[in-house]
């Protein structure tokens, strides 16, 4: 693969590999994937799919294209247990697969040899700049340096770090002495991970700003300037019940963060992260049309429960708001025009209108960008 200049691109979404946002991605034009710069989290993709078929689906997702190749550490949930009429033989084998899923998980997260495993899996990937594994930095220390040198060694010219507000600051040192024998510190990607939420935008805009401050601390000064960094941050969490308007932080929150340093922008692809306790899927469903504008969400979710006739009657509601603008021109905004005049098929399922979404979320983020570099006057 050749070397990557990560300032070449200006958006950095970070996607999991769920079937609606592997539908996103896929149903993105050649232009626009070749535009950006993919955060890869290796995840489950539905109940009781395995590990491998994990690795398998993003091979043929992203072929030869570039992409950080990351790992999401969240297991895959228990199997659920109804309280009547249990098929235990069923619930078993499910749970036998999540088992299995979990395994495979904590293997990759095992730091020894320097996280092995995890250098194993990402070789599989010619086109892939992995993201360096850890849990624990304190004692993780050297297993950490072991792996990025041999990374290094076995000829991956880049390399990614992502920290989140919950990583000890045992990492920035560590962060420096992996720099110290790279050739230079634009090798390296820092991926600031201010996490999701629309709640303290203030201390998440702190935090990116300490992150770099810390990291800058460590370095050579001739390397300070060479260090490229991305600001990771979304606030789709849980958005109204009519077609109102859902505004976003993310940009908010990066346009701070970026008066002491130029991060890169990035979020989790307007995409709420759900942490699930067990595979319990609630019967009932709304549906919803989400369209997306530069800093904000047009929302619509219907009021029927399993009623599909809803992604129709919400298209026209997302097409007469006062807000709405033809900006978008890609698969998710074609959706919900052929929903608008009736013509539903064969997309009457969340997973197609979850992707549609994320897609022009995607659309829209990657011409945002082009515009806000060319000092056009985006609103």
């Amino acid at each position: 693969m050749p070397a990557i200049d990560f300032r070449q691109f200006s958006y950095y979404p970070c996607l999991q590999c769920t079937e609606p946002e592997q539908i996103a991605y896929r149903e993105l034009s050649d232009e626009d994937k070749d535009a950006i710069l993919p955060i890869v989290e290796l995840s489950q993709i539905k109940n009781e799919a395995s590990f491998d078929s994990t690795i398998d689906a993003v091979r043929t997702l992203f072929g030869g294209r570039p992409f950080i190749l990351d790992l999401s550490k969240d297991a895959a949930p228990e199997a659920y247990v109804p309280k009547k009429n249990a098929d235990h033989a069923k619930i078993a084998k499910l749970q036998t697969a999540q088992d299995g899923y979990n395994t495979a998980l904590l293997a990759h997260m095992m730091p020894t040899d320097g996280f092995a495993k995890w250098r194993e899996c990402a070789s599989e990937f010619a086109n892939a700049i992995p993201a360096l594994q850890f849990t624990d930095p304190a004692s993780q220390a050297k297993n950490i340096l072991r792996q990025a040198a041999q990374f290094w060694k076995a000829g991956v010219e880049r390399l990614a770090i992502r920290v989140t507000p919950e990583t000890s600051e045992e990492i920035f040192p560590i962060i420096g002495q992996i720099v110290a024998f790279l050739d230079s510190a634009e090798q390296l990607l820092l991926i600031v991970d201010c996490g999701q939420g629309r709640q303290q935008i203030p201390e998440r805009i702190e935090f990116a700003k300490r992150s770099v401050a810390r990291v800058f601390e460590e370095l050579d000064p001739s390397q300070v300037l060479k260090l490229s960094a991305v600001c990771l941050h979304d606030s789709y969490t849980s958005p109204p019940e009519t077609a109102k308007i859902y505004e976003s932080h993310s940009r908010e929150l990066w346009r701070e963060a970026s008066t002491g340093f130029p991060f890169l922008f990035g979020d989790y692809s307007g995409h709420r992260r759900l942490k699930k306790s067990t595979t319990y899927m609630p019967g009932d469903w709304k549906a919803q049309v989400v369209y997306a504008l530069p800093e904000s969400w047009i929302v619509y979710r219907h009021d029927n429960a399993q009623d599909p006739e809803g992604w129709i009657v919400g298209s026209k509601a997302i097409l007469k708001h006062g807000s709405f603008d033809d900006g978008l021109n890609c698969w998710g905004s074609q959706l919900v025009k052929s929903a608008a005049v009736g013509k539903l098929d064969p997309y009457g399922s969340a997973r197609f209108w979850h992707a549609a979404k994320i897609n022009m979320h995607l659309y829209r983020q990657i011409r945002y960008t082009d515009e806000a570099a060319d000092g056009s006057d985006v609103i």
